[in-house]
């Protein structure tokens, strides 16, 4: 080799770099949520028990938008996006809302928990910023949906296994190298039955995932491959709000399934209805105790000590928010029961950030949810079928985890907080796609 050719020679580094670049966000935001569908408590090991790989590829996600946004290039959207715009504004409002907080002081030892928080918050929002300027057709869209329907999917699989036999496949996903913290105390008693978790922290965080899931199988029964696949995954989501035994999940499945009227027409309609109740019907021949259990978790409601329980609290949040209007006491920062369980995440950031918390929070639902309903049903907007009704999809799914955080406090489950933010990037991502005259089919 002459001297001349090995001084033309590239860097391995900068070989290493284009490389990466060359592979498609989709791909790394598919695999970023078939991760985040596997128990969040698994935790690498010597990692200070908080990075789990999908919050280490969450922030290879944040990475690469920083890098391309700042330096350019690697195929992002540069252009307006109102998405983009209400993510970096929520995020600087609670930014700003912290720093109020902590300049009026907060304890030591709710600090580690400040730091903890607002990190799974930023990661959360990065993968949302990849989604939101990364993805550019629909193709690449459902290839992300496909990752998520099919990881929740496997979490529903396991909560019905656990509620049905016993088994726990959670065992199955200590990999090397990680190691499984503990839960804490969950309460899963309810009529009798033992509540399943599946993959995620908690009974309703499963309910609210894989409802919030269900639409976006549903659009890939339609306009995805392998449709059969779809249609399992479909009926076995709603398996996990049932062995969940949530009125999250069952109220969200009654959401998506009045979105589901205009969607399909009433003849449709009644069709799909009758294929997804069969699969409620099937539970209860199957295990009979759980359709009592069910129709006494609904008709008994008013007689619920928990559903009363948060409807007391609003004295308590009012008098906090009066005292602390415009940082809270910190993000991140609330600890139960030390303070009263607010089970509402509405509440709960109204207390840890203030006003500012609070309006970040319901901008960052509520400018989403417009533009994919307006995608979805704007007679203004011309776009594709396939990309309406990727929208109602979107839309549908962003509405279920919308109604879910005033029934808990979501963003304190890493799976509903990535899901969820997750959905608003896709939300970006039709905007942009809704733009164009030619989607990629």
């Amino acid at each position: 080799m002459t001297m001349a050719a090995a001084g033309r020679r590239t860097p391995a580094t900068a070989v290493a770099a284009h490389a990466l670049f060359r592979v498609s966000p989709h791909v790394i935001l598919s695999i970023y949520v078939l991760l985040l569908a596997l128990p969040q408590n698994n935790v690498l090991v010597g990692g200070g028990g908080g990075i789990t790989p999908a919050r280490v590829v969450a922030g290879g996600c944040l990475l690469w938008w920083l890098v391309a946004r700042f330096a350019g290039g690697f195929r992002l959207a540069v252009g307006e996006s109102p998405i983009r715009r209400v993510l970096l504004l929520a995020l600087a409002l609670l930014a700003a809302a912290d720093a109020v907080a902590f300049m009026g002081g907060v304890q030591d030892s709710r600090i580690a928990n400040a730091d903890r928080g607002a990190m799974l918050f930023v990661l959360a929002a990065g993968a949302a910023l990849l989604v939101c300027d990364g993805l550019s057709s629909t193709r690449a869209l459902r290839a992300v949906f496909a990752g998520a329907v099919v990881g929740f999917t496997g979490s529903a699989v396991c909560a019905i296994l656990q509620f049905g036999t016993s088994v726990d496949l959670r065992k199955l996903t200590v990999f090397p190298g990680l190691v499984a913290q503990g839960l804490g105390d969950l309460a899963l008693g309810r009529g009798g039955l033992e509540r399943s978790i599946g993959f995620s922290g908690h009974p309703i965080e499963l309910a609210a995932t894989t409802v919030a899931m269900l639409p976006l199988a549903l659009h890939l029964a339609r306009y995805g491959r392998f449709k059969p696949l779809w249609w399992i995954c479909a009926v076995l989501l709603i398996g996990g709000p049932l062995v969940s035994i949530s009125r999250t999940g069952l109220l969200g499945l009654a959401v998506i399934g009045m979105f589901l009227l205009p969607r399909y027409g009433l003849v449709r309609w009644l069709f799909v209805a009758g294929v997804l109740s069969s699969a409620v019907f099937a539970a209860g021949v199957v295990w009979p105790r759980l359709l009592d259990v069910l129709i006494d978790t609904v008709t008994g409601s008013s007689k619920d000590s928990s559903i009363w329980s948060r409807l007391t609290k609003y004295d308590y949040v009012w008098s906090h928010f009066l005292a602390k209007p415009l940082g809270g006491q910190g993000f991140g920062t609330y600890v139960a029961p030390i303070q009263p369980y607010l089970d509402n995440q509405y509440l709960l950031i109204t207390v840890e950030a203030g006003l500012p918390g609070l309006i970040a929070f319901i901008a960052l639902l509520a400018v989403p949810l417009w533009w994919a309903f307006r995608i979805w049903r704007s007679k203004h907007i011309d776009s594709p079928p396939q990309v309406r009704d990727a929208a109602w999809a979107v839309a549908v799914a962003l509405l279920v985890c919308t109604i879910s955080f005033g029934t808990y406090d979501g963003l304190a489950f890493p799976q509903m907080a990535g899901i969820s933010l997750l959905l608003v990037g896709c939300a970006g991502a039709l905007y942009r796609i809704a733009q164009r005259t030619e989607v990629a089919v």
